[in-house]
């Protein structure tokens, strides 16, 4: 007996050997890199591991570079940290030279997670391994220019507090100014294969109040709000692009740390968004304060602008401190500074709940976008037929390390235009500006200089100039260019010979008996070469509905180019009520046409009615630009009195009475922004009269569905087979649209790609509750819309989606005996289940009854009848489920032994 025992501990051991040898281990980590040559990159794999895990501690791990090779790294243990909450930090640093420029995987694998991770493999995701992977591109250098990873700043291991909210932000830089996306996805335990059994954060407790959500342009990752305490596992993808191609992916582990504590997280007051032109000094007052009084908090900082050349400054308490306190970012900017992409500042208040002096976090993310200062003092002028275009040198930031400093562009279209620069939208891509010049550095006379040869006579032509910069390849090939803020406009007309159209004025408003107002300038005499050109002269004007069909209506002559002339016309007997009217004027000299003015055309305005409020639009084609607008509104003694001006060519007349009526017109004022034209050009639209109607359906609510899939198993009941659909009350959402709804409409579909179907409405009288029966199970989506007084029915709400929660259970005993009581082989419990396939074997191995039928109903024969013996059978059974995305196989094999019992 005693030989027997000591053996089974010998083999016990044994079994437990490798167990005790990986132990539990990593919490988090990511793999990281420099370019340092063509070919070359200096790894970095940072892991975050279990400090006490003294069995496992791993001073080298396995590299496979991607390249067909591997290699053992060793840890440099001179920058080993080690971190309150049992956390060790390693990093392991090597060296790789890759065979040529290609996309490459670099990952690694340990055998071993921590224990207990409740959103992985619960309660065994110990066993589970852990992998890390960063996909790379080595560019061609000579043409796209060197390519490092993004660096991540804050640490992948954060806590949190039970029903509280948790922000965590990994606040990635990329040192080149790639831009990064993020997003979610699940931890890997191999290459391309995910850790079994993986639940995001928010699908462990209850549903309510409980979203895990991240935001794919900053990285901040919200909880709101855990509701187990635990240990919480999750990864995100870092997505880095150049010139909008994918070039680098970075998987990083992440480990959430939840705790059942009576806390709340300090709070952080700064401004979260600022553009900056580079040379301004940035300084952010920041205040810091926590709900609990008696706690002491501690603040930092990371992010780009304090990795960069003259770094920024976080100015004010290092140590834990009592609250409340302020504190300051200060950056001096420089041109090295500026960039296309925001640099993202992380504030993170820790306070001192625990006796280690760690507690609960809040963190604070600050965008800043540093802009290239605009040319200046830009001037076109006319020379020999061209147009010369000169700007002040120096530039401010023509002095620039790396020769950061690109050039100039030149940007140019015809007629003036209201764009106005944006510091946080730099530069004039996507702008009405035509690039017509990619770059220059020409200089003279003290000055930067272009000449535009490409030109017209008659056409206004308008200029700005952006400088550009860019990183260089080792060839002075550009890459990720940056746009400085444009220069001021400068326009000029090259040869003033033909008539310009100033005026377009609706003066009368008719469906018949309209009146525009319609003046031109004369072309200047001293830009008409009248000897060759000689008189009689002669004007057309020509109108238009559509823009392409033109007619004329009327025709002056004057024998000599100097003459008198009334260049007003009062174009009578119109629509304008409906129709928008565009004009030209042709000149002639002696019955020989000169040319064409640019065309130019009325205001048309037109007014939408809402709930309470008009929406108003207008258009007008100029050649002009039109950079302010006037509304004004009929009052009641029937006088126009102005009562809004705007830049946008939309306007919101709120406040009103529904079914009033109200009568608008819109005036503009513009400029051809050249000398001797009239300045400013003002027009009329015609007048419309609106009467604002309910029209306006309410905010959708918001829908949650609850059903017995939301309990433990053991708990179901196969009675309560019904989806508990509830909504919010609207008016919680948007009080002043949703004071009238009456009803609500219920909307189901069987699955995720069937249409939502209405099933049942309800009148707000009767809650917002409602029971629905599926027929197929539990399985389907909801949505439900708000109805008003008017009819008006809103957008669907969130689609919630619930599927069938499958079980199914077999049992291992059963008693053919003909006695009426448990007579036939069939499932405990038999939810959801679409098909099985159930095969049961004899003790030789021998198939003896197989089914697709879920229920089985098996009484002891084989599938042609006879009749087995008393014994012990053993089965597999494939299961197959209904869920809300289809039919699919579950995860788990059945197996078992039935025990066939007559006697």
């Amino acid at each position: 007996m005693n030989i027997i025992f000591k053996n089974i501990i010998f083999v016990t051991a044994l079994l437990l050997l490798p167990y005790l040898l990986c132990a539990t281990h990593n919490r988090a980590g990511e793999i990281t890199y420099r370019q340092t040559s063509a070919l070359t990159i200096e790894l970095t794999i940072t892991t975050y591991t279990k400090a006490s895990s003294v069995a496992a501690d791993r001073d080298s791990l396995d590299v496979f570079w991607g390249d067909g090779t591997n290699q053992f790294v060793r840890r440099d243990n001179s920058k080993t940290r080690f971190e309150p909450n049992d956390i060790k930090i390693n990093y392991y640093i090597a060296f790789h030279t890759y065979p040529g420029a290609a996309t490459y995987t670099i990952s690694f694998l340990d055998p071993n997670r921590v224990g207990g991770i409740l959103n992985v493999n619960y309660p065994n995701s110990i066993d589970i391994p852990f992998f890390l992977s960063t996909t790379f591109t080595l560019l061609d250098q000579q043409f796209q220019g060197f390519n490092n990873s993004a660096i991540l700043l804050q640490p992948p291991i954060d806590i949190g507090c039970v029903n509280k909210l948790f922000i965590h932000n990994p606040n990635a830089y990329d040192p080149d100014g790639d831009s990064l996306a993020y997003e979610l996805t699940a931890p890997l335990q191999s290459l391309n294969t995910p850790v079994p059994g993986y639940k995001l954060p928010d699908e462990i407790g209850s549903s309510a109040g409980n979203s895990f959500t991240i935001n794919a342009i900053t990285g901040e990752v919200r909880w709101n709000s855990p509701k187990l305490q635990g240990e919480y596992n999750i990864a995100i993808r870092i997505k880095e692009y150049r010139n909008g191609k994918l070039i680098n992916v970075i998987l990083r582990d992440m480990q959430i740390l939840i705790r059942a504590c009576e806390n709340e997280p300090p709070v952080i007051k700064s401004v979260e968004e600022l553009c900056v032109i580079a040379g301004d000094k940035i300084s952010i007052d920041i205040e810091v304060s926590d709900p609990n009084l008696t706690q002491k908090v501690k603040l930092s900082a990371t992010g780009g602008p304090f990795t960069v050349v003259n770094p920024a400054l976080l100015v004010g308490p290092t140590a834990f401190t009592a609250v409340k306190f302020t504190a300051r970012f200060e950056w001096q900017t420089e041109c090295i500074h500026i960039s296309d992409q925001y640099y993202q500042v992380v504030l993170r208040a820790v306070d001192n709940f625990y006796p280690d002096s760690t507690g609960l976090a809040t963190l604070k993310t600050i965008r800043i976008k540093v802009v290239g200062p605009s040319p200046q003092n830009l001037v076109a002028r006319s020379e020999n037929n061209q147009i010369r275009l000169e700007w002040n040198e120096p530039y401010v930031c023509q002095e620039t390390d790396n020769n950061y400093f690109y050039g100039f562009s030149v940007w140019r279209k015809i007629a003036s235009s209201n764009f106005q620069p944006d510091t946080c939208n730099p530069g004039l891509t996507g702008s009405p500006y035509q690039k017509i010049v990619f770059r220059t550095l020409a200089k003279e006379n003290g000055k930067f200089f272009y000449i535009d040869n490409k030109i017209e006579k008659g056409n206004t032509y308008c200029y700005r100039i952006q400088a550009e910069f860019a990183k260089q390849t080792s060839s002075g090939n550009p890459f990720n260019r940056v746009e400085s803020l444009p220069s001021n406009e400068s326009c000029l007309v090259l040869l003033r010979d033909l008539p310009l159209i100033t005026k377009v004025s609706v003066e009368q408003t008719s469906e018949t008996n309209g009146i525009i107002h319609l003046r031109w300038a004369k072309s200047l005499a001293d830009q008409l070469d009248t000897i060759a050109n000689p008189g009689p002269y002669k004007y057309e004007i020509w109108r238009s509905t559509d823009a392409t069909t033109y007619s004329i209506i009327q025709s002056v002559t004057t024998s000599f180019f100097a003459s008198s002339l009334d260049t007003n016309y009062f174009d009578n007997q119109l629509n304008t009520i409906s129709n928008q009217y565009y004009y030209y004027i042709s000149l002639y000299s002696n019955n020989n046409k000169i040319g064409n003015s640019p065309a130019a055309s009325s205001v048309y305005l037109t007014v939408l009615p809402s709930d309470e409020k008009n929406k108003l639009s207008w258009s007008a084609a100029t050649p002009w630009s039109n950079n302010t607008y006037n509304i004004f509104k009929k009052n009641s003694i029937g006088v126009f009195i102005l009562i809004a001006s705007t830049n946008d060519t939309i306007y919101e007349d709120k406040g009103l009475k529904n079914d009033s009526t109200y009568c608008y017109k819109v005036e503009t004022r513009g400029s051809y922004s050249i000398p001797e034209i009239e300045d400013p050009i003002i027009n009329l639209s015609q007048e419309v009269c609106m009467k604002p109607v309910d029209n306006v359906p309410s905010c959708p609510p918001v829908t949650d569905v609850v059903n017995i899939c939301d309990k433990l198993n053991s708990d179901i009941n196969p009675e309560e087979l019904y989806n508990s659909i509830s909504w919010t009350n609207p008016q919680q959402q948007c009080p002043e649209i949703a004071e009238d709804i009456v009803s609500f409409n219920i909307y189901y579909a069987e699955t995720v790609d069937k249409p939502l179907v209405k099933i049942a409405s309800q009148d707000v009288s009767e809650g917002y509750s409602k029971i629905h029966y599926p027929q197929n199970g539990l399985l389907g989506c909801y949505a439900v819309t708000a109805v008003d007084s008017q009819g008006n029915e809103s957008l669907y709400s969130n689609t919630k989606c619930v599927d069938n929660c499958p079980f199914y259970e077999l049992p291992n005993t059963f008693t053919p005996n003909g006695d009426g009581r448990n007579d036939a082989f069939i499932p405990r419990i038999n939810l959801f289940i679409f098909e099985i396939d159930l095969k049961i074997f004899n003790q030789w191995g021998n198939l003896v009854f197989e089914t697709n039928d879920p229920v089985i109903n098996w009484t002891g024969t084989t599938n042609s009848g006879s009749e087995l013996a008393d014994g012990t059978y053993y089965y597999t059974c494939r299961v197959f489920e209904n869920r809300v995305t289809g039919v699919q196989e579950a995860k788990n094999l059945l197996t078992g032994f039935i025990h066939l019992i007559r006697n």
